[in-house]
C-alpha cells in the first residue's frame, strides 16, 4: 500500500505533529503529495476539533504540510501493523482491502471511522 510520512503546522503553533497516510492508490499526475495529503488532514482534525467542540479549521487558516517520505503500493517495505497507530499525531487509513477499515482517521488517541460519510 502507498503511504506517505509528513510533518504539519497549524497557525502559527511552532509544535511540529507526525502524521501518517496510508491509502491503496496515489495517483502519479498529483500536483504534490503535500497537496493530496492537505484535504485528508483537514478532514481528520476537523473531525476531532468538532468532537473537542473546537472551532473548525480552514483551508486557509496556516496549515502547512512537509513531506518526510513516501512509498508506493509495490514496496514490500513499507508495510507495518496498526500498532503503530499510536505513535502518530495524525494517522489516515483508506483502504479497500479486507486488512483495514476504509476510511479511518486516528488523531491525537481518537479514532473516528468516516467510512458512511
Amino acid at each position: 500500500m502507498p503511504t506517505v510520512v509528513f510533518i504539519y503546522r497549524i497557525e502559527n503553533n511552532p509544535t511540529v505533529f507526525y502524521g501518517k497516510y496510508v491509502t491503496d492508490y496515489i495517483s502519479n499526475d498529483h500536483q504534490g503529495l503535500d497537496k493530496e495529503v492537505f484535504p485528508k488532514l483537514i478532514i481528520g482534525l476537523n473531525e476531532y476539533r468538532k468532537k473537542q467542540n473546537l472551532l473548525k479549521i480552514n483551508e486557509d487558516d496556516g496549515v502547512k504540510v512537509g513531506i518526510i517520505s513516501c512509498s508506493s503500493k509495490h514496496s514490500e517495505l513499507n508495510y507495518s501493523s496498526l500498532d503503530e497507530i499510536e505513535c502518530f499525531d495524525f494517522y489516515h487509513c483508506y483502504s479497500t482491502s479486507f486488512k483495514f477499515p476504509k476510511n479511518i482517521y486516528y488523531v491525537n488517541g481518537e479514532v473516528f471511522d468516516l467510512t458512511n460519510n
